[in-house]
C-alpha cells in the first residue's frame, strides 16, 4: 500500500512539473491570444457602429456603390445595406489593415438578396495582387450563411500574410439591394504555423545554428582542457599547486558583470567583436570544469596509472586512454552543465555581438518581444524550439548524468 502511495505521489509530482512545459507547447499551437484567452476567430466587420464616420474608416465603396447601416440582422442588431445599379459590377471593400490570413480555416458571412445567385469575394494583398472566389447563393430573399474555406482561395496568386482588402462584389441585371453582416474569419486550431514562422521568418534557424556552434566548441574545449588541467591538479605536484587551485576556485565567486568590460576591451583589441572567437575562446575552460574533474580524478585508483607507466605509456597516453574513459560520468555531468550554460548565455553574447546574423538563441528570443506588443503564440513557439535541444541532450546523456551523480555514494 505504501509503495503504491509513493508511486502515486511521484507521478503527481511529475505531472505537476510538466504543466509549465505543456502550457508552453499548447500556447505555441493557438492561432492568437494567450493561454487564458485563445483567439480562434475574428470579426472583420459586424457593422455594429453607432456613428457613420467609424463605418467610413473600415468600409470603402467599390465602383460607385452606395451603402448604409440598417437595423436588420440575422444574429445581432445591424447590418450593411449595399445599393447596386443594374449591369454594373459594384459592392464594398472591407479594410483589414494588413491582416495575416495564413491561418485561415473559413471565411464566413451572412447575406440576403432578392435576385443575386452568385457573389464575387475578392482578396487583395499589400502588393496589389488579387484573387477571386465565387460562392453561390442558394436561396433568395432570405438570410443565409456563406462559408469559404482556405482551399477555395488560390494562394499562388496572392500573399495571405498581408491582406489589405476583402471586397464583396455583385453584378445584377436590375437595380437591387443586398444585405451583408458578420464577416468573420475562423482560424485553424491547433496549428504548427507558429513554429514555421519563427523558424523561417524570424531567423531562429540562424540563432540556433550560432548557439549550436558555440555550445559544441565550448563543450569540446572544456572536455579537453578541463581533463588536462584537472589531471595536473589531481596527480602532479608542482610549486604553488594549492595556491593556484584556490585562485581558480576563487574566480567562481566573481560575477560575470565585473569581468565583461575587460573581456570586451581585450576582444576589441583583438578585433574579435561580433565573431565566434569572442563567444567561444573565453569559455573554453571554466573553474567549475577544473574543480569537478580534479575531484573526480582524485578518487580513481593510482595503481592503474602506475601499471601503465610500467608498460611504457607516457603521460598523454595515460590521460586519454585510462583517465579519460574512467571519467566519462563526470565528463557527462560537466558536458551537460556546460552545454546548458553556453546555450542559455544572454548577457555575454548581447554585449559581444552587434549584427543580427551573430545573435544566439537567447539574444534572439529577448529581442523578439516587441516594444509594446507580445505575440504569445509565436513567442512560446520560439521558446519551445529553443528548449528542445536541451531536452534532447539530457535524454541522450541521462544514464551518464545519473551515474556521475551517484558515483561514490556507495563505498566498496
Amino acid at each position: 500500500m505504501k509503495r503504491y502511495l509513493f508511486l502515486g505521489i511521484m507521478f503527481l509530482l511529475l505531472i505537476t512539473s510538466l504543466i509549465p512545459l505543456i502550457l508552453m507547447f499548447f500556447t505555441a499551437t493557438i492561432p492568437g491570444g494567450s493561454i487564458t484567452k485563445v483567439v480562434t476567430h475574428r470579426y472583420i466587420n459586424n457593422f455594429e457602429y453607432k456613428y457613420k464616420r467609424l463605418l467610413r474608416r473600415k468600409v470603402r465603396p467599390y465602383n460607385g456603390a452606395k451603402y448604409t447601416i440598417i437595423n436588420k440582422s440575422p444574429k445581432s442588431k445591424k447590418s450593411l445595406e449595399i445599393t447596386i445599379k443594374k449591369d454594373t459590377l459594384q459592392g464594398v471593400s472591407l479594410l483589414t489593415n494588413d491582416m495575416d490570413l495564413r491561418l485561415l480555416k473559413d471565411l464566413t458571412f451572412w447575406i440576403k438578396t432578392d435576385t443575386i445567385k452568385r457573389i464575387i469575394i475578392r482578396l487583395k494583398d499589400v502588393y496589389g495582387n488579387t484573387t477571386d472566389v465565387y460562392p453561390e447563393i442558394r436561396e433568395t430573399d432570405k438570410w443565409q450563411k456563406i462559408k469559404i474555406t482556405s482551399k477555395d482561395i488560390d494562394t499562388k496568386r496572392i500573399n495571405l500574410k498581408h491582406i489589405t482588402k476583402i471586397s464583396f462584389l455583385v453584378k445584377s441585371p436590375k437595380d437591387t439591394e443586398i444585405l451583408l453582416d458578420d464577416v468573420n474569419v475562423v482560424y485553424k486550431f491547433p496549428t504548427l504555423l507558429n513554429f514555421l514562422n519563427v523558424w523561417k521568418e524570424d531567423m531562429f534557424w540562424r540563432y540556433m545554428l550560432n548557439s549550436a556552434i558555440i555550445a559544441f566548441f565550448v563543450v569540446l574545449g572544456n572536455t579537453i582542457f578541463g581533463i588536462m588541467v584537472g589531471y595536473a591538479f589531481a596527480r602532479r605536484d608542482f610549486f604553488g599547486k594549492n595556491f593556484f587551485f584556490m585562485l581558480i576556485i576563487g574566480t567562481m565567486m566573481i560575477p560575470p558583470q565585473a569581468t565583461i568590460i575587460p573581456i570586451f576591451i581585450l576582444m576589441k583589441h583583438l578585433k574579435w567583436i561580433d565573431t565566434f572567437y569572442a563567444l567561444i575562446i573565453p569559455s573554453l575552460v571554466t573553474p567549475f570544469t577544473i574543480f569537478l574533474l580534479k575531484q573526480y580524478i582524485e578518487q580513481l585508483p593510482r595503481e592503474l596509472e602506475e601499471a601503465a607507466y610500467v608498460d611504457g605509456a607516457n603521460t598523454f597516453q595515460i590521460l586519454f586512454r585510462i583517465i579519460f574513459p574512467l571519467s566519462k560520468p563526470a565528463i557527462a555531468v560537466m558536458g551537460i552543465n556546460t552545454f546548458i550554460g553556453a546555450w542559455n548565455m544572454l548577457f555575454y553574447p548581447l554585449v559581444m555581438t552587434s549584427s543580427k546574423e551573430m545573435r544566439t538563441v537567447q539574444v534572439g528570443l529577448a529581442l523578439y518581444q516587441k516594444l509594446n506588443q507580445v505575440d504569445w503564440p509565436r513567442l512560446m513557439a520560439a521558446s519551445s524550439i529553443i528548449g528542445l535541444p536541451v531536452i534532447l541532450v539530457f535524454l541522450v546523456f541521462q544514464k551518464q548524468i545519473i551515474s556521475g551523480i551517484t558515483k561514490g555514494a556507495v563505498k566498496g
